[in-house]
């Protein structure tokens, strides 16, 4: 009897001494260590909120499609079909820079050059440099909608009367933006200008196709009562 009960005990002490090891194998511990210890199997640990499966809300760079970054450098070429009937299409182009600060707020400026010449050459020279603050809300990982207010000043050299000289405007722009696939981007924002010049409200339509995955091929159209504006350019992301 006493025998039995000595190999039971013997036996129960490998068991349990296999099953320690086994544990300790999988979940070392060390106390020493600075770095979070693993937690045992079973037990999960807590996600904190912003995680894969919380509220469209997270601003985490990974729950974001990477064609939807506010850090970029665009520039495009622009054909301007002026509605005035005294007025010939006119060639111009456009640069663009938005830096993201801490998210969600972010900084976007921007210059854009429209010349065009009457019948009797009379010319339109405007340059338009504008700067403002921006906020935009993920409301999914591929939907964000976005505002900027900022100001927005015109450089006119022109012999034409419709055009009035250097032009200081306060400017609203609400917009939204949609990863429609990996590589293909969709936008579409409303522009008020309180502006003497042109421009007092544009509706802006843009596509941006990824060919890398720091450079995207950009075209878009600008609707408004003065000016329909054809674009087609590029955008460096990062």
């Amino acid at each position: 009897m006493k025998k039995i009960c000595l190999i039971a005990f013997l036996a129960s002490s490998i068991v349990a001494g296999v099953q320690a090891q086994g544990y300790e194998s999988q979940y070392p511990y060390d106390p020493y260590s600075p770095a979070p210890q693993p937690q045992p199997k079973g037990q999960q640990s807590y996600q904190t909120y912003g995680g894969s499966g919380d509220y469209g809300g997270d601003y985490s760079s990974q729950s974001t499609n990477s064609l939807l970054t506010y850090g970029y450098l665009s520039g495009h070429y622009t054909y301007n079909d002026l509605k005035d009937d005294d007025l010939e299409g006119g060639s111009g182009f456009g640069i663009d820079l938005s830096v993201e600060l801490m998210k969600p707020l972010f900084l976007h400026f921007g210059l854009d050059r429209l010349t065009s010449e009457t019948p009797d050459a009379k010319e339109i020279d405007v340059t338009s440099v504008t700067g403002a603050a921006g906020l935009y809300l993920p409301f999914a990982s591929r939907f964000h909608m976005f505002g900027e207010v900022g100001v927005r000043y015109d450089f006119v050299n022109s012999d034409y009367e419709v055009v009035y000289t250097d032009d200081f405007a306060v400017f609203v722009r609400p917009g939204i933006r949609f990863a429609v696939t990996d590589k293909l981007e969709l936008g579409a924002s409303l522009l008020f200008n309180n502006t003497d010049n042109y421009n007092e409200f544009v509706v802006e339509i843009d596509a941006f196709y990824a060919l890398f995955s720091w450079l995207d091929v950009h075209a878009g159209v600008d609707f408004s009562d003065d000016i329909n504006s054809y674009q087609l350019g590029g955008r460096w992301r990062w």
